[in-house]
Formats: structure tokens, C-alpha cells, sequence
């Protein structure tokens, strides 16, 4: 009995190893497959999917109005995939499930980008501007309620736009703390927040005393209120154009989620 189940666990550990051979050969063969430069991955096509990659590449040049160089290209981006697919027995319409015609429709749809698409500088950026649009908003507002002789009393230009544009970065980098990577489950320490901000006001408040020193009142002057709101103005304008051009998706009070 012994001698019968001895037996029947060396076949079993038999077809593993030999499963485990065959994986690690078709795994190897992928990985050449990736090496590949796209002339000799169209050679490795099955005429049914070279087919599919020439009526492809037809309907890139007629739907996108692209020339054949730049049709070519974006065909040669999908051949990697083709052939390892090709290889497990799938031929190119199962695997995208479109026939040629939808398969380029949907490569010429603009893709909607998402949040962890963008890069770090660009959040900050975005949320600097904002707070800078509302410090200068803030203290314009409060301006015009003051008597000119009184502008000393209010934050210098170079202040509120440091202040402004710290808070913001701040902002980005406590978003990323409290929901990295679209997770809002995962915590993070209090002591790390409550660092972050006592560097912050430690920060700032050397910032205070270094720009409101005498000498530093030509570069760092108290403005009227109506060029602090002149100000916050244009720093809200370059905000949208900034937001539009990188497409900016959430911000400071709203965060994106990145796991999506």
C-alpha cells in the first residue's frame, strides 16, 4: 500500500515538474518575443492576423487622416501582444473583440487621464496657485476696507506669495499622506502629520521675521488692495490655464482618487 501511494506521488510530482518545465519554456518564449523589433514580429503573424494588422493600420490612415509612417507606428505598439497571444492560440479579433474598423475607432478616442497619471510638481503646482489666488484674494478684499495709511499693517507681497505657494505644496504632500495611492483605508501616523505641520509653521515663521525686516520692506512692500486682487486675478487665471493644458483632475479641497 505504502509502494502504491510512493508511486502515485512520484507521478504527480512527475506532472508538476514537467507543467513547471512547460511554463518556464513558454515563458522564455514571450520574453523573446518582447525582444523583438517590429519588421521581425510581422513576420511571425498568422496570415488571419496580418489581416487584422493591415485592414488596421487601412483604417488608422482613414479614420485618424494619418499617414502610413504614423499608422505603421501605432500598429507596431500593439505586435508584442499579438504575437504572444498568437502563440497561446488567440487570434488578434478575440483578443481585442473588435473587428478592425471599432479596434482603430477606439486607438483615435482620446483617453481620459488618470490622476495617477500625474506627476507630483504638477498637484503642487496647481494647489500653490489656488492658495496663492486666495491669500492675495483674502488681503485685496481687506485692503479696500483700509485707509491707505494703513498698508504696513497687512503681509507684504513676497509673504503672502511664499505663504501662499508653501501651503500649497504642504497641502499636495499631506493629500498624498492621508490618501496614497486612492487608498483611504491605509493610515498614516499622527506624528508624521503633526511634524510636517510644526516644519511648516517653523517654516513660515522664520519667513515672517527674515521679510519683515526694515531693509527687506523695498522687495517685500504692503500693496493697495485692489493690486492684491489684481494679483490673486492672475495668479487664478495661470491656475486654469495650467489645469487645462496638463488636464488637472482634483484638487487640494477635492482630492482625485489615484487607484482609479
Amino acid at each position: 500500500m505504502a509502494e502504491k501511494k510512493t508511486e502515485e506521488q512520484a507521478k504527480i510530482d512527475t506532472n508538476k515538474q514537467e507543467k513547471l518545465k512547460e511554463k518556464v519554456i513558454n515563458q522564455n518564449k514571450d520574453d523573446e518575443v518582447k525582444q523583438m523589433q517590429p519588421a521581425e514580429l510581422r513576420k511571425q503573424l498568422s496570415n488571419k492576423n496580418s489581416d487584422y494588422v493591415f485592414r488596421l493600420q487601412k483604417e488608422l490612415e482613414t479614420q485618424g487622416k494619418m499617414s502610413q509612417e504614423d499608422a505603421q507606428k501605432r500598429v507596431d505598439e500593439l505586435l508584442k501582444d499579438l504575437v504572444i497571444v498568437q502563440r497561446h492560440g488567440q487570434p488578434a479579433s478575440t483578443y481585442y473583440n473588435m473587428s478592425p474598423k471599432l479596434k482603430a475607432a477606439d486607438m483615435l478616442k482620446p483617453k481620459k487621464k488618470k490622476a495617477s497619471d500625474i506627476p507630483f510638481w504638477q498637484y503642487a503646482t496647481d494647489n500653490a496657485l489656488f492658495y496663492v489666488a486666495i491669500f492675495f484674494g483674502l488681503f485685496g478684499l481687506i485692503g479696500l476696507f483700509q485707509k491707505n495709511d494703513k498698508y504696513n499693517s497687512q503681509m507684504g507681497v513676497l509673504t503672502l506669495l511664499i505663504v501662499g505657494a508653501s501651503l500649497g505644496v504642504f497641502m499636495t504632500k499631506y493629500n498624498d499622506w492621508v490618501l496614497p495611492n486612492g487608498s483611504k483605508n491605509r493610515k498614516i501616523p499622527w506624528s508624521k502629520l503633526i511634524w510636517g505641520f510644526v516644519l511648516l509653521m517653523g517654516m513660515l515663521f522664520i519667513c515672517f521675521g527674515v521679510l519683515g525686516l526694515p531693509a527687506l520692506q523695498v522687495i517685500n512692500p504692503a500693496l493697495p488692495g485692489i493690486y492684491n486682487l489684481i494679483i490673486a486675478a492672475v495668479a487664478y487665471g495661470i491656475r486654469w490655464l495650467f489645469r487645462r493644458h496638463y488636464e488637472i483632475i482634483g484638487s487640494a479641497f477635492s482630492p482625485a482618487d489615484k487607484s482609479k
